[in-house]
C-alpha cells in the first residue's frame, strides 16, 4: 500500500504569513500537498481561504515564507466569484482560463537554463530541448478555441445543448456562469496536477452539484476546495485543513472523521483552559498572601512567571466566534396555514406553473427544491401576494404572519449604517441594546457604523437574519439562507430553526441543511409541485423508487417499447442510492429511469449493448 510518506509533495508551503490593513491572516503555516490528494480548506468566512489560493497562485506575495512546486506544475483554479466584462464572450472566457501564461513561464525557465554553457555541454541540453517542445506544443493548443471544443461535451453534460462560442457571458445567469466555468477548469483533466475549487457549489442546483462530486471524484490529480457544503466535503475529502484564528489546524482524516476528532480535540482545549484557570487562581491567592506579609520576593516573582504562563492558555469557547439566536413565534396559527388548487403561473410563454396544487400545515417545516429556473423564489412571492397567479388562488389562513429572507437581501437599506438598519423599524429601541444585538452577530465596535453596502455578502445575511428574530411570526418563508455562511453559521440557523415551532418553507441546495431541518420537501418541476413526506434524503429515496422500481407487468410493457441495456464501462457510484456499479454490470434503462443515470451514459461510463 503506497503512503503519503512514499510519495514527493507536489507542493510544499512553508511558515507562511500574510498580513492585510494590519490584520493578520494567518502565520507560521506550513504544510505539503501530495499527488491525489482532496483536501478540504475549511474556516469563517473572511480568514484568509482565498487570500491563500491567491499566494499558491502568485497573484499575491505573501508577507513571511515561501511555496515551492514541482518542476512543471499546472494548476487550475475555479474562482469564487469571476468578473465577466459586460462584453465577454465563452471564447474570451476560455481564452482568459486557458494557462498559457503559465506555460510561457515554464518555457523562459527553461530558455535561460539553456543559456548556461554548462548546461549546453552535458546530457541535460536534450532533455530541456524536448521539455520546450512538449510546451509549444501545449502552447499550441491552449487557445480560446481549443479549450471551447474540448469542453463542449461537459458543456452538453450541464445542458449546453446548442451554446456557442460568442454567446455573451452576460446573457447567461449566475448559474449558468458557474456552469460554464466548471466545464473550463474540469476539461482535459490529464493536464493538470493540481485543481483549486473556490466554493465551486455557488450558484448550482442540487443535480449540478451531484455531478460535480462525481466529477472530482473522478479527477487524477491533487484538489483543495474551499467549500461549504458538508456532503460534498464528505463524499470527497480525504484531509481536512481548517483555519482557527490564525493558524492552520490538520486532520489527515475524511469530513466526517474529521468533526469527530475536532469535538475530541476542543472537549481536551477546554479542559486545559479550565484546569489553567484553577491554577491561575490558586497562584493569584498566593501571591496576595505573601504581598501581605511583605516577604518571599523569590517566591512571588515564581508564581507570577507562572500566572502569565498560564494568561496564554486559551478559552476555545471565546477564540471561536459562535453565532447563537432563536425566533420569535407570533400566536399559533390555524391547522392549515395555506392552500392552492389549479394554480398557474407564466411569464409570456415560459411556464412556471400549471393547474399546480399544493397544501401546507402549521408546524410543517418544508424544503422547497428543484432545478434554477423552475420558479422557487416566484413561488414564495406568490404565497406573500407580491406576485399574482395567472390562474387559480393561493388562500393564506388568518392569523398568518409571515417573515421572509431575500436571497438578495434587498429588504436592506445599502445606505444605511448597520446600527442605523436595525433601529430602523424600532424606533424606540434604545442605541445600547442595538448594538448589543448586533454584538450577538459579531457586529462590534466601530463596525456598527459601516453602510450596509459595505460589507460582505455573509455579513449581510446575519444582518438580515438579526432584523428576522427581531419580530414574531408563524411563517418563515427563507430563499437560500445558507448562500454566503460559513459552516459554523449554518450549523445556528438549523438549530434555531428547529427549535421554533413555527411554519418554515425554505428555498435551499444545501442538502445538509435540508436533512437537518426538513420534514417535507415540495419538488418543483415541469410546472408542478410534487409533496414528499420527509427530510431530502427521504425524499431522494422516494424519488429514486418512482423512477427504477415497476412491478413486472410496468417492466414487460417497458421491455416491448422503452427498456435499453446498458453495460458498464468504467465503475461509478449512484450516491442517491448508495449503489456502486462496477464494470460489466448490466442495467436496463427507459424512459422511467433514465435521468438517474443520464449523466452516466453522457459521460461515458454505460454504453448501449
Amino acid at each position: 500500500m503506497i503512503t503519503l510518506l512514499d510519495m514527493d509533495p507536489i507542493l510544499h508551503v512553508y511558515n507562511l504569513g500574510k498580513t492585510i490593513a494590519g490584520k493578520q491572516l494567518f502565520e507560521n503555516t506550513s504544510f505539503d500537498v501530495y499527488p491525489e490528494d482532496c483536501i478540504g480548506l475549511l474556516g469563517p468566512n473572511g480568514c484568509g481561504k482565498t487570500t491563500f489560493f491567491n499566494i499558491i497562485l502568485e497573484k499575491e506575495r505573501p508577507n513571511i515564507g515561501d511555496v515551492e512546486k514541482k518542476e512543471g506544475l499546472q494548476i487550475r483554479c475555479l474562482e469564487q466569484d469571476p468578473i465577466y466584462l459586460t462584453d465577454t464572450t465563452l471564447l474570451d472566457f476560455f481564452t482568459r482560463t486557458t494557462q498559457t501564461e503559465s506555460i510561457q513561464q515554464q518555457m523562459n525557465y527553461y530558455k535561460q537554463q539553456l543559456e548556461d554553457p554548462a548546461v549546453y555541454e552535458s546530457s541535460r541540453h536534450q532533455e530541456i530541448l524536448e521539455e520546450l517542445r512538449k510546451l509549444q506544443m501545449r502552447m499550441s493548443k491552449s487557445s480560446g478555441i481549443a479549450q471551447f471544443e474540448t469542453a463542449r461535451d461537459l458543456l452538453k453534460e450541464l445542458g449546453f445543448q446548442d451554446i456557442t462560442a460568442n454567446t455573451p457571458m452576460k446573457n447567461l445567469s449566475g448559474g449558468e456562469r458557474q456552469k460554464i466555468a466548471l466545464a473550463a477548469v474540469l476539461s482535459q483533466p490529464q493536464n493538470c496536477d493540481l485543481l483549486l475549487l473556490d466554493e465551486p457549489t455557488n450558484h448550482l442546483d442540487i443535480e449540478t452539484i451531484e455531478w460535480l462530486e462525481q466529477k472530482i471524484a473522478d479527477i487524477p490529480s491533487a484538489v483543495i476546495i474551499i467549500s461549504h457544503d458538508r456532503y460534498l466535503l464528505a463524499d470527497l475529502d480525504d484531509r481536512v485543513f481548517e483555519f482557527r484564528g490564525t493558524h492552520l489546524e490538520f486532520y489527515d482524516a475524511t469530513y466526517e472523521e474529521y468533526e469527530e476528532q475536532k469535538r475530541i480535540r476542543e472537549h481536551i482545549k477546554q479542559q486545559e483552559y479550565q484546569k489553567a484557570s484553577i491554577e491561575m487562581k490558586r497562584h493569584l491567592a498566593a501571591i496576595k498572601k505573601m504581598t501581605r506579609r511583605n516577604r518571599y520576593n523569590i517566591q512571588i516573582n515564581s508564581r507570577m512567571k507562572q500566572v502569565e504562563k498560564l494568561k496564554h492558555v486559551e478559552n476555545p469557547i471565546l477564540k471561536n466566534y459562535l453565532l447563537r439566536f432563536h425566533f420569535k413565534t407570533a400566536f399559533k396559527s390555524g391547522k392549515n396555514i395555506a392552500d392552492g388548487i389549479g394554480l398557474s403561473k407564466y411569464f409570456g410563454e415560459k411556464r412556471i406553473l400549471s393547474n399546480a396544487c399544493f397544501e401546507i400545515f402549521a408546524g410543517q417545516k418544508i424544503g422547497l427544491i428543484g432545478p434554477n429556473g423552475c420558479g422557487k423564489t416566484t413561488f414564495l412571492k406568490m404565497l406573500t401576494n407580491k406576485e399574482p397567479c395567472s390562474q387559480g388562488k393561493i388562500n393564506l389562513s388568518q392569523g398568518v404572519k409571515w417573515g421572509y429572507f431575500d436571497q438578495g437581501h434587498l429588504s436592506l437599506n445599502l445606505e444605511n449604517t448597520l446600527l442605523d438598519e436595525i433601529l430602523r423599524d424600532h424606533k424606540d429601541l434604545e442605541e445600547d441594546d442595538a448594538k448589543a444585538l448586533l454584538g450577538q452577530f459579531n457586529f462590534k465596535g466601530t463596525m456598527v457604523y459601516n453602510k450596509v453596502g459595505q460589507i460582505s455578502g455573509g455579513e449581510r445575511a446575519r444582518l438580515a437574519f438579526l432584523r428576522l428574530i427581531m419580530e414574531p411570526y408563524n411563517l418563515l418563508l427563507l430563499d437560500e439562507p445558507t448562500n454566503h455562511m460559513d459552516i459554523e453559521s449554518k450549523n445556528a440557523i438549523e438549530t434555531a430553526l428547529n427549535s421554533y415551532n413555527g411554519t418554515v418553507i425554505v428555498v435551499s441546495h444545501d442538502r445538509k441543511f435540508l436533512d437537518t431541518v426538513t420534514d417535507t420537501i415540495f419538488f418543483m418541476k415541469d410546472a408542478d409541485i410534487k409533496t414528499y413526506t420527509g427530510n431530502y434524503t427521504m425524499f431522494r429515496l422516494q424519488r429514486t423508487k418512482e423512477l427504477t422500481d415497476y412491478t413486472n407487468k410496468d417492466l414487460a410493457y417497458l421491455s416491448s417499447s422503452r427498456l435499453s441495456k446498458y453495460v458498464v464501462t468504467k465503475g461509478f457510484t449512484i450516491w442517491t442510492l448508495k449503489k456502486k456499479y462496477t464494470i460489466g454490470e448490466e442495467i436496463y434503462i427507459g424512459d422511467h429511469n433514465r435521468n438517474v443515470y443520464e449523466w452516466a451514459i453522457k459521460g461515458g461510463l454505460l454504453k448501449e449493448a
